[in-house]
């Protein structure tokens, strides 16, 4: 289909690689990540979120900067033991210098000669920061999100090709599940042999989910994560935009999650073109995210079949139309008697944005003896009565979709599966996996080490703090050098 705009779709042995040797100069050891986390001004920011010192009872010794800092030093140390631990009297130092820099040479006098214990971190992350959640949490969503803009991302002035976005343009979302910390799945078991009743160390937030897919489920016990991301090239320059808890054990449950999440982080990016996502999406959620001007790059769900769609006559002529793979293909009937599918040629990917929700249309070229015929027809939204439905020809109102009960955005994909344009696009979603890879490895032995969702909660945003620290500081370096980068400086661009 040389007319067609998505393209030609690649055999497997011809598509070029899209993988590269990491070098050394990608690797980050783990000195400089913390010298990242101790340098990001988001980790001040957040401490004064944290409720002030009760006016009874035992002083606070450390301020709450420390505890935020600990909460993104445990996921690069791989343990709260060794976060602690790490920070001996040079680390401590250079935590003192941090305060200094970002509070004054007050609050820097004030801290205690040695760092807080286990213990003490411990108290804090369930009093202090588990409790504070939902601010904190909001937070960091706000400074991601001008963090991805200042690293360039989502540039509102970039030219916007609807089937060819760039990878600076497009959200990029999954959900794992770390293992649980312990594999007890009762709090209380009995010994078999003498009948006394043993306490065992179980995490009351894990569950079981599957994972990989409906296809090959893998049963996985723990407790799920959203994470929504952007990059542009580079390793080490993606910014963790939202992470949230996944509660369902349906792959339903985890597409709510991730549309009430693109939902609200797309308002803060005003040069967001669409999102990236697996096949846990379906027509329904594609409709949403469709509806808000997005576009919907995943992969189109096994159960889908051919469905016929409208027959067209242009006077001597007739095509009958069909659904198949995610976009409107002819059916052709063959010398034999029987028929197949052809797909009809899409010369115009469009967009129309509206005040209240945008509608998506493929612009065919159907091909004929008699001269080819252009034809218009929506995508990725599913109409219902409510919408704005034209008139045909007697003048008579045409039914919605929910109607005549079909469901176009399940159907009809804004980038069809089975096209050049999604083989370039839909591997963006392999960036997933790599945020997954990179908690795995903040994780002692790959398991969660925390018990409980309050504090896996404090965990994940700490994992989110870290990476996008390490983000910001490798953005600085590239654009005003490692020695001019100098920790003031970037605290104010940041801000």
């Amino acid at each position: 289909m040389p007319d067609d705009i998505f393209g030609e779709p690649l055999p497997r042995e011809l598509r070029p690689p899209r993988k590269r040797q990491l070098s050394d100069k990608d690797q980050r050891h783990q000195q400089q990540r913390i010298a990242d986390c101790l340098d990001d001004p988001l980790l001040h920011e957040m401490a004064e979120l944290l409720p002030p010192p009760a006016s009874r009872g035992c002083p606070r010794q450390y301020p709450p900067v420390i505890y935020v800092t600990l909460s993104a030093l445990m996921t690069v140390t791989r343990s709260k033991r060794s976060a602690v631990g790490v920070l001996d009297d040079k680390q401590w130092r250079s935590v003192r210098a941090s305060v200094r820099r970002h509070a004054g040479r007050r609050a820097a006098a004030l801290l205690p000669v040695t760092p807080p214990s286990r213990k003490q971190y411990e108290y804090a992350e369930l009093n202090l920061l588990a409790s504070s959640i939902g601010p904190l949490r909001e937070l960091f969503e706000q400074r991601a999100a001008q963090q991805a803009l200042h690293q360039g991302l989502f540039p509102v002035d970039a030219p916007r090709v609807w089937s060819r976005p760039e990878r600076r343009q497009l959200l990029v979302g999954d959900a794992t599940v770390p293992k649980a910390p312990s594999r007890m799945e009762h709090a209380y078991t009995p010994d078999t042999t003498t009948g006394e009743v043993r306490r065992r160390h179980f995490d009351p937030a894990a569950r079981l989910y599957y994972e990989n897919g409906e296809k090959e489920k893998r049963v996985a016990r723990g407790t799920k994560w959203f994470f929504a991301s952007a990059r542009d090239t580079g390793y080490w320059q993606r910014v963790i935009l939202s992470v949230r808890h996944v509660a369902g054990g349906e792959y339903e449950d985890e597409a709510a999650v991730a549309v009430r999440a693109f939902t609200q982080i797309s308002r803060n990016l005003p040069g967001c073109m669409g999102v990236v996502y697996d096949g846990a999406l379906r027509g329904t959620h594609r409709d949403a995210l469709a509806r808000l001007g997005l576009l919907v790059v995943n992969k189109q769900h096994g159960s889908v079949k051919p469905r016929a769609y409208e027959l067209l006559r242009f006077g001597r002529c007739r095509h009958d139309l069909w659904c198949d793979q995610g976009r409107i293909a002819e059916r052709v009937l063959l010398d034999d008697g029987t028929s197949t599918l052809l797909p009809v040629p899409v010369t115009r990917l469009e967009h129309r944005q509206g005040r209240t929700k945008s509608r998506w249309y493929h612009l065919l070229a159907i091909p004929c003896r008699h001269g080819t015929h252009s034809h218009r027809v929506p995508v990725g939204i599913t109409t219902t009565p409510d919408d704005r439905l034209g008139t045909d020809p007697t003048g008579r109102r045409l039914k919605s979709d929910t109607e005549r009960d079909f469901h176009r955005a399940e159907h009809l994909q804004q980038i069809p599966e089975p096209t050049l344009a999604h083989q370039q696009v839909y591997p963006y979603r392999s960036d997933a996996e790599s945020v997954h890879n990179q908690l795995d490895k903040s994780l002692w032995n790959e398991r969660m080490i925390s018990y409980g969702l309050e504090r896996q909660n404090v965990f994940m945003l700490g994992f989110a703090l870290a990476q996008n620290a390490t983000s910001r500081r490798i953005h600085l370096e590239a654009s005003t050098g490692p020695s001019n980068g100098l920790p003031g400086r970037g605290a104010a661009l940041s801000r």
